[in-house]
């Protein structure tokens, strides 16, 4: 039997900790199918989809071990994405960027959550805005669009959302084949 295992690892960011991780998964037959992996402050996290024939007992214990190593673990069972679950939906990337401040990715996430749009993947940072170095917060999301919303509506309510922020929202539709290559990953 195929297990689907969702591991989430933290630890103060050094060299070695993604060999030691995948150390662990490949000692126990398990395939690393996708993951998300950066430092962030001064730690390095990572998330990552595993799966395989796994014991995830002897896995979990082997996991456990690397507390001494300063490398925290958690894991959780998860099952294999429906791809038919969102199959008429649209799939879409936002870019945001504006001077950076609170509350921006809670104002944004908000207004989707309430139109029914599902969150794919978020990536953020603050940068150094070219000419003032400023802090500029950058935001890149990818989306999928419920059919009862259109895009058009989408753009106006991103762009009231952006002008309350003080923040530029850019939409753009993905193609068939760029939301059909992420749906089979």
């Amino acid at each position: 039997m195929t297990n689907h295992l969702l591991v989430t690892a933290v630890g103060e960011d050094r060299p070695g900790i993604v060999a030691r991780l995948t150390e662990v998964l490949v000692s126990h037959g398990a395939n690393l199918e996708e993951s998300r992996m950066a430092i962030l402050g001064g730690e390095f996290a990572a998330v990552m989809l595993v799966t395989g024939a796994i014991d995830m007992n002897a896995l979990q214990n082997e996991f456990r071990a690397l507390e001494k190593d300063g490398i925290h673990v958690t894991t959780r069972t998860t099952k294999p994405i429906d791809i038919d679950k969102y199959k008429s939906y649209a799939s879409c990337e936002i870019f945001l960027r504006g001077a950076d401040h609170e509350g921006i990715v809670h104002s944004l996430s908000s207004q989707l959550r309430d139109k029914e749009i599902n969150i794919q993947s978020v990536h953020t940072e603050v940068i150094s805005a070219p000419v003032s170095a400023s802090p500029l917060f950058c935001m890149n999301a990818t989306i999928l669009v419920p059919p009862s919303l259109s895009v058009e509506e989408l753009k106006k309510e991103l762009a009231r959302i952006g002008d309350t922020q003080g923040v530029d929202i850019d939409l753009k539709v993905r193609s068939e084949s760029e939301a059909d290559a992420k749906a089979k990953r």
